[in-house]
């Protein structure tokens, strides 16, 4: 069964070593990271394509390793946000999304809606969404950390 990693990698030259065991031990079909940190000429690690956002995201902060073999098709997504986005086929053909918001960013509710109808459905959206509350374990209350009711999320 292929799998479906996200991984906040607080840099990808310094957990270089950490991806390639983590990619080694669950032959994952595809990884989300973020806060990459990307430098000029950064290659991916061997059997994996590389996919950064397109208009180059300032540091490569949200990116999509995809295993060779696996097929996908990369989605131009029109946003000022840190996203990469690929359609992939696996069991079945779903949308995977890797996204980052950057500490005290402002990101509005229409630049999310826009991302998420920029993706085709089935779509999964993975990230570092700086989500700090009690409510899964972390002493910080910070951003999007609020819970939303179910009568609050828009069902499609």
């Amino acid at each position: 069964m292929d799998t479906v990693v996200q991984w906040n990698i607080r840099g990808f030259r310094s957990n270089f070593e950490e991806l390639k065991l983590l990619l080694n031990r669950s032959q994952s079909a595809v990884v989300a990271l973020q806060e990459c940190r990307l430098g000029e000429g950064q290659v991916p690690p061997r059997g994996y394509t590389l996919l950064l956002p397109r208009g180059g995201s300032p540091g490569g902060e949200a990116a999509l390793l995809i295993r060779n073999g696996t097929c996908f098709s990369e989605i131009d997504l029109k946003t000022g946000l840190h996203a990469a986005a690929a359609t992939i086929s696996l069991e079945k053909t779903l949308t995977v999304c890797s996204l980052y918001l950057p500490p005290n960013s402002q990101v509005s509710k229409l630049s999310l809606t826009d991302l998420f109808e920029q993706l085709p459905k089935p779509f999964l959206v993975l990230g570092d969404f700086k989500a700090h509350s009690p409510v899964w374990g972390d002493s910080a209350r910070m951003g999007g950390g609020g819970c939303l009711k179910s009568s609050q999320l828009k069902r499609t």
